[in-house]
């Protein structure tokens, strides 16, 4: 048998010429690309093919180069063709038809890449990961490297991309838990905390059963992108974050990367939400100082809560309003800005706990004779009038039963939809909820603490994947309920879904509010009875 086989050797017709070798002689290749695929042998497969050798022998043949500093009989490092090598062992052959070729270490990889591409079983993480290796090993650069494999740009970069994979992630996509497109998902995001947790919720939340590919492309996109229209910053800034470039050409933009991002619509979306955080923090800070310096006042934390405690955009407490809000008094329906006149300024600003951002407020009572000027009539240009103070009592009172109706129709939470049908309805009413419903029903389960609500807001699907039966019927109830929870002077209708529930359940109504009527009074009578003994030692003092 002829082992001895000249590297240089070719056909008459200029091809590399074929020769048999001994099985002996050759070598498995020790390369990460044939031990990744090594290690995913399917022995029952090669099996097969040791049989269908037994038969017709070795049709094409395998590719070789002489091994390094051999010792004794010349030795060949295997390069592609290793089922075939190994199959041919198995049904007890002893050579092998072969081509031997002079190959430095680039072109071994070159080809043993190039062959696993054409293999049905090949993982995209192992194809990704040879990429890596002929990039960083071998010097290739992209151009080069799509022009040796034949594959489109958009190919190579998403692949490439799912090196970004953290170690869980790497796992759970070997595991099966994930899909090329899934896995993609998440190797897009560039935090490995939110990595992470993006994982946990695409693998663990959808009824126990990995999230299909659209949803999680909604979960990612809502939880982990954020719209730089929104941003409250001026994205063009370079000097918010120390060694972070403006918005517009950081690589973490969409639209700077649409071979990544095909599947997403708009090229304005950051995908690194803590470092969107840091900049909107710091812009929130330069804001600070420069109203300081003009001598104004900044709300935000619990002074803003206390103030406007569902949002600055949402009904405002202590008789404030947003500058740019529209004044419902108003015939024309005109800002409070266009009223007082475009060039003034409000001395206090408000943060907006949702964007960050920094709204101008005033106080109504402080501008009461300017807006009566222009023509504003009602009682809310002078929040002080007995009317003002009678129209919010009343929509306190009104919630305040409207909770109380709630807590009982949730103590008497009926049996009703059962198992994944449920869990579905659940998902389903909390994806359909509006924020300050979210904001509200957070509250309700103690999801966060006091305060944090709108942090946890948009990661709350684990929460909710995590209730059990008896829990998930009380949160569908809840989220068909909790829009008629808060009272409203601006919505006088009836809560028609609270009070026939109730009715339902037959809860006495009217014994509630007779309730809550007999403690508001009790307590009106403490703080009265309160007063006057304090008037009383003042004047004796």
């Amino acid at each position: 048998m002829d082992t001895h086989v000249s590297h240089s050797s070719v056909s008459n017709s200029g091809m590399p010429a074929i020769r048999m070798l001994t099985l002996a002689s050759i070598e498995p290749s020790p390369t990460a690309v044939q031990q990744r695929r090594r290690a995913r042998y399917d022995a029952a497969a090669l099996k097969e093919l040791a049989e269908n050798i037994r038969a017709v022998q070795v049709i094409e043949p395998i590719i070789v180069r002489p091994r390094a500093a051999s010792v004794g009989p010349e030795g060949y490092e295997l390069i592609a063709g290793e089922r075939r090598w190994r199959a041919s062992q198995q049904a007890g052959l002893e050579s092998i038809p072969a081509i031997v070729r002079d190959l430095n270490d680039g072109q071994v990889l070159e080809i043993q890449l190039v062959e696993n591409l054409h293999r049905e079983d090949l993982h995209e993480l192992e194809e990704a990961e040879g990429y890596e290796t002929l990039l960083r090993e071998h010097h290739y650069n992209v151009d080069e490297l799509i022009a040796r494999i034949g594959k489109s740009r958009a190919y190579v970069y998403t692949r490439l991309k799912l090196l970004s994979l953290d170690k869980r992630s790497r796992e759970a996509f070997y595991e099966g838990k994930l899909t090329a497109a899934t896995a993609l998902l998440l190797a897009r995001i560039p935090v490995t905390k939110l990595q992470q947790q993006a994982l946990k919720a695409i693998t663990q939340s959808w009824n126990g059963e990995p999230m299909p590919l659209r949803i999680a492309q909604r979960h990612i996109q809502d939880h982990y992108m954020t719209h730089l229209k929104e941003a409250p910053f001026d994205i063009k800034a370079a000097d918010l974050l120390a060694n972070v470039g403006p918005c517009g050409t950081c690589p973490k933009r969409t639209g700077n990367q649409p071979e990544l991002f095909g599947d997403v619509k708009g090229a304005d979306l950051c995908t690194d939400p803590e470092c969107f955080a840091a900049k909107r923090s710091a812009w929130g800070l330069k804001v600070k100082a420069q109203a300081k310096a003009e001598g104004r006042d900044v709300l935000s934390g619990r002074e803003a809560k206390r103030i406007a405690p569902y949002g600055v955009h949402s009904t405002l407490q202590g008789g404030f309003a947003l500058l740019d809000s529209r004044c419902y008094d108003n015939s024309k329906g005109r800002s409070y800005r266009q009223l007082l006149g475009k060039d003034f300024k409000a001395k206090t600003l408000i943060e907006d706990a949702e964007s960050g951002s920094m709204v101008e407020l005033i106080k109504l009572s402080e501008h009461s004779d300017l807006l009566k000027a222009e023509g504003v009539r009602g009682e809310r240009g002078n929040v002080s009038s007995e009317g003002e103070r009678a129209r919010r009592l009343a929509v306190k009172t009104e919630t305040l039963f409207r909770e109380r109706l709630f807590g009982a129709i949730r103590s008497k939470t009926p049996p009703a939809l059962v198992g994944n049908d449920l869990r579905l309805v659940a998902k389903a009413l909390w994806d359909m909820a509006g924020h300050d419903a979210c904001l509200r029903l957070v509250g309700i389960w103690q999801w966060a603490e006091k305060g944090k609500a709108n942090e946890v807001v948009y990661r709350c699907d684990t929460k909710i994947a995590a209730l059990s039966e008896e829990q998930m019927r009380r949160f569908v109830i809840d989220c068909a309920l909790v829009n008629e929870v808060r009272a409203s002077s601006y919505d006088t209708r009836k809560p028609e879904k609270l009070l026939m529930t109730a009715k339902r359940l037959k809860i006495d109504i009217q014994s509630l509010r007779k309730t809550l009527k007999g403690e508001q009074l009790a307590r009106s009578s403490k703080k009265v009875a309160s007063k006057d003994k304090a008037r009383v030692k003042k004047t004796a003092a």
